[in-house]
């Protein structure tokens, strides 16, 4: 849980000058993950956008509920559901469109982060979001939904859009000190293994990480078998977290398997240019003749990405992905739910290794963000949870989600396997603000707290001074 708040100045024309941000979270009580929740949210809490001048101040609190740990994105989505927000509400009071106001303040090459990294992506926001706004049909939806609303009294329509980025890999120093170490084995049989610590659990790990070890050594993905993760039997690369396993770990596999492929070259056993069943051939001779055929790669940090701790300035991460995500969205007055039409997600992820494995991360983050905006809802009792049941702790299902498009662009990174980033959290950061905005483009409401249940909604549509029906009011003081 957090609480976020915003104070910006801009001009008139719609530049930010500056601004405070002032980042809470819930601990728990114990601090856990905290530091690390904590400062992924204050780092990202800017968004994508250039700050002439800023101070951002994050703070954790321990109360008296269980101790609180990382969740998918642990922070970034918490920090950029506000900043999304408040970029709207900006929008209104200098009187631009949602879109044009991110237009004016994004983030260009050459320009500086909030923590003074400088960006040095080939990336072009101004080109995504126009890219996802003609995916969406955005401005004529826009102007058809605010006529229709006007004369439907029981259904209104909105359409709401994000902006955000997310660093992949582990904060500042944190590649640094995790050390990490890869490995790729050529057998007897001349198959190889991928020798790493990252788990597999539905993200596709073992593929993309065998599918990068069978590029690089050009041996048909078949003959390439992934390790079982016990540290007695493979290097440790570091926890699968941090959107790093493609990217980090995935470089290490490129590397390691360069190496091996160099070892059999210079030992006499393999040309630059070989077949399959060469390959094959080299390393049933090593194995027989040398014994093991094993080759480790040990994280490096890039020369241009250096991060000052006790500062906290510099190269948050050695990249960032990019995005921009436009819902559309209906709210039933006479129930105040919510139903989610339509939703386009573009992001810019370096190169897309394995497209399927790819779309299904978008496609299941954005599903998780749609019950984090407008489901998912912890009632604490006194440090317990009350609502621990299927039964009451409600979240979308199938029939609840809508058709979620998924779209990529693809402009490299030279820190990852072939130019991949990071690609497991990003999805996680943008649908929220996204869906709410559109609840205020279509009624008019403000709701600045997820999730966002029907109740709220009716407590926020309803005038400020009309009592409940049926509830008695408090006592006078």
């Amino acid at each position: 849980p957090s609480r976020t708040r915003h104070r910006t100045a801009v001009s008139a024309d719609g530049k930010l000058l500056g601004g405070e941000i002032d980042f809470v979270i819930d601990g728990g009580a114990y601090a856990t993950l905290s530091s690390v929740v904590l400062s992924r949210g204050t780092i990202h809490a800017g968004g994508p956008y250039y700050w002439p001048s800023v101070r951002i101040r994050g703070k954790a609190v321990a109360t008296n509920a269980p101790p609180h740990g990382a969740f998918r994105g642990f922070g970034a989505p918490q920090s950029l559901f506000a900043m999304e927000r408040h970029m709207d509400r900006i929008a209104q009071v200098v009187g631009l469109s949602p879109d044009e106001i991110r237009r004016r303040n994004f983030l260009r090459p050459g320009q500086t982060t909030t923590t003074q990294q400088k960006v040095s992506d080939e990336v072009n926001l101004e080109s995504l979001l126009n890219r996802a706004l003609q995916l969406s049909d955005y401005h004529a939806k826009r102007k058809r939904f605010a006529a229709e609303n006007a004369s439907c009294a029981a259904t209104k329509k909105g359409v709401g859009i994000a902006a955000f980025l997310h660093g992949a890999g582990f904060t500042g120093s944190g590649e640094r000190y995790l050390d990490s170490v890869a490995g790729v084995e050529g057998c007897a049989d001349g198959t190889v293994r991928v020798l790493v610590s990252s788990t597999e659990f539905g993200q596709g790990t073992n593929t993309v990480l065998c599918q990068i070890a069978a590029e690089t050594l050009h041996v048909p993905y078949e003959s390439v078998a992934i390790a079982q993760p016990d540290t007695t039997k493979v290097p440790n690369s570091g926890p699968t977290v941090a959107s790093r396993t493609v990217m980090v770990v995935g470089k290490l596999v490129h590397s390691a398997a360069l190496g091996l492929k160099q070892t059999l070259v210079g030992a006499g056993l393999l040309v630059e240019s070989y077949s399959p069943e060469q390959f094959r051939a080299a390393c049933a001779e090593y194995v027989s003749v040398r014994g093991a055929l094993k080759s480790y790669a040990r994280y490096q940090a890039p020369s241009d990405v250096y991060w000052d701790d006790e500062k906290y300035r510099g190269e948050a991460y050695a990249t960032y992905a990019w995005a921009v995500y436009v819902a559309e969205i209906a709210v039933d007055l006479p129930t105040c739910s919510v139903t989610i039409s339509d939703f386009v997600a573009l992001q810019e992820v370096g190169r897309v290794l394995h497209p399927i494995l790819a779309e299904g991360q978008i496609v299941g983050g954005v599903a998780q963000a749609i019950g984090y905006a407008l489901y998912e809802k912890v009632v604490w009792d006194r440090g317990r949870m009350r609502n621990n049941q299927i039964t009451n702790y409600i979240m979308p299902t199938s029939s609840d989600l809508p058709p979620i498009r998924v779209f990529f662009e693809e402009f490299g990174n030279p820190h990852g396997a072939y130019g991949a980033k990071g690609i497991g959290e990003l999805p996680m950061d943008g649908p929220a603000p996204a869906i709410l905005n559109a609840v205020e483009d279509a009624t008019g409401v403000r709701c600045n707290a997820i999730p966002m249940l029907p109740e709220d909604l009716f407590l926020a549509m309803r005038p400020e001074n009309e009592p409940l029906v049926g509830v008695p009011e408090a006592p006078a003081r």
